[in-house]
């Protein structure tokens, strides 16, 4: 038994199941393709009309005789055609489908309401089951401004600076530091967040290990590169004054800033300063005589070793 309701088609259903020849259950069709059991069970028109009327209750499981008539409880006519129906009420003329209907069967209720397709099993309207909630936003992180310790453990390694001329230093004559560094970016964590660090060179400091400290421009150049004669000043020569052996310190400073990914670029405050491996420089004196004879003419001559 299927309760009052409208049906309109706008699409095609497969033939419902058939028993003893009579529609089983609330199978429903368009009426353009309905199989011959559905018209003798009254639930086709006859006159090509997609819409299908189902007034009160409907017997889809046998037959029902009757008159002529369409009263209670006898048999009539199905709207637009002569095919018999089985009604145990009267009716009154059905509604008009609403134009906003969506395709597909659709299911007019008794205050003309779209039910929607999902009611030919019963008339009414089954609770909606909520659908799954989408995955809510992540909540951003509180990042604290960051200062140089907080990535000092990211800092990148350095080569070693060259010393120029040969590794050697001499007397009162200058000496070159040549140190070039690059800008580095290093992947790791930071308050539990994934991150890339990225280290700019901003200047360098050198230490000649004779109580002289220089800082200088981010790379150091060699007298080649600077296009220099040796023993020429840079801006990181520099001229001892006594013979001896001095370990050479240089130290990097690098602005600092830090990738969040979604939630931004952070800037470091201060400087993080990468040390390079000390290299000791001999400093040897250069003496000049005028003499007759070399050293090996003449091993005793004056600033001359013995020669053995």
């Amino acid at each position: 038994m299927l309760t009052a309701m409208m049906l309109v088609a706008t699409g095609v259903f497969a033939p419902p199941t058939m028993n003893d020849g009579a529609l089983s259950g609330a199978q429903i069709l368009p009426t353009n393709e309905c199989h011959f059991a559905a018209v003798e069970a009254g639930l086709c028109g006859a006159d090509g009309d997609s819409s299908l009327d189902i007034w009160d209750e409907i017997a889809t499981g046998g037959g029902g005789g009757g008159g002529g008539d369409t009263g209670s409880g006898g048999s009539g006519v199905a709207p637009g055609g002569s095919v018999p129906v089985v009604e145990t009420g009267g009716g009154d003329a059905p509604p008009a489908p609403s134009p906003d209907l969506i395709e597909g069967w659709n299911c007019l209720g008794p205050g003309d309401d779209v039910l929607g397709p999902a009611c030919a099993e019963a008339a009414e309207e089954e609770p909606a089951v909520p659908g799954s909630p989408e995955d809510p936003e992540p909540e951003a992180p509180v990042i604290p401004a960051l200062v140089a310790r907080d990535v000092a453990s990211f800092a990148p390694g350095a080569g070693e600076p060259v010393i120029e001329p040969y590794g050697i230093a001499i007397a009162h004559a200058p000496m070159n530091v040549a140190f070039a560094p690059e800008a580095r970016t290093v992947g790791g964590d930071l308050f539990g967040l994934p991150i890339e660090v990225t280290f700019t060179p901003e200047f360098l400091t050198v230490d000649y290990g004779d109580g002289t400290v220089v800082e200088a421009g981010p790379t150091a150049a060699t007298w080649e590169a600077l296009g220099q004669e040796q023993l020429t000043p840079t801006a990181t020569s520099h001229a001892y004054a006594d013979r001896g052996t001095y370990p050479v310190r240089v130290s990097t400073s690098y602005a600092a800033s830090v990738d969040f990914g979604p939630w931004g670029v952070h800037e470091v405050s201060g400087f993080v300063v990468s040390d390079a491996p000390v290299v000791d420089v001999t400093v040897y004196e250069k003496q000049s005589f005028l003499v007759a004879r070399t050293c090996e003419e003449n091993p005793a001559g004056p600033g001359c070793a013995a020669v053995g």
